[in-house]
């Protein structure tokens, strides 16, 4: 395995929440016609996680991690490994990476979990901060340099990293990841992040072939788990 700094300069666009809502599916489908992300974070227990789509597409797909939100401490451990289990009936392997619903998966106690299981999986792991950073270094995990992109609706859709990369015309160097969130409005969701979804769609279709940006697109294997050069 490579740690993100091998890497120069490299994007990974990744489309969370699918199985949120078939409407947010409808919108991740678009983008990913469009050429405009890379992978897509799936929530395995949700009834709208339908794998057909991702897996007639060949997109590379990842566990988007959620905790039960009822249940006792050993019901939280318990969820890391048993949502690995769905994601492997539903898709017919395991994930490619690992992150979670609203970073659930970096949070004590099941972060350790979570990394226990990404070595035994041998997979990515989206880092939440430095210091979640720093720990899966330590343990030998891969993940991006950065991670970028709004979980607020009141923020702007463009990332300020983003922005500046194309005034300046080159990425930072190491692995960026870009979260987004692209959908279709679906109020009946329950999701406080529903309008910006149109916005995140309309923002990964506009720029799926911008030159600087699509020349640097890969996916999380392929930017992490590349032999070293």
């Amino acid at each position: 395995m490579t740690m993100a700094s091998d890497r120069p300069g490299t994007l990974v666009v990744t489309a969370d929440d699918w199985g949120y809502s078939a409407r947010y599916n409808a919108g991740i489908e678009e983008a990913i016609g469009a050429g405009g992300v890379d992978a897509v974070s799936a929530m395995v227990l949700r009834p709208d996680c339908d794998p057909g789509p991702l897996l007639e597409r060949g997109v590379e797909v990842g566990l988007h991690l959620e905790l039960p939100e009822s249940g006792g401490h050993r019901e939280v451990l318990d969820a890391p490994r048993r949502q690995v289990d769905a994601f492997a009936k539903a898709f017919g392997r395991a994930p490619d990476y690992i992150d979670g619903h609203l970073h659930c998966h970096a949070r004590p106690p099941v972060a350790a979990v979570t990394e226990d299981v990404a070595l035994e999986l041998r997979v990515p792991v989206r880092a939440v901060g430095e210091d979640h950073r720093f720990r899966l270094q330590e343990r030998g995990i891969p993940s991006a340099d950065r991670v970028i992109g709004r979980l607020d609706e009141r923020e702007p859709v463009m990332p300020r990293v983003l922005a500046e990369a194309l005034a300046d015309g080159a990425l930072p160097s190491g692995i960026t990841e870009w979260i987004v969130h692209p959908g279709h409005s679906d109020p009946g969701s329950g999701s406080r992040y529903d309008r910006g979804r149109e916005q995140d769609l309309a923002l990964l279709v506009q720029l799926a072939e911008e030159p600087l940006l699509s020349g640097a697109r890969a996916t999380h294997r392929a930017a992490l788990l590349a032999p070293s050069r």
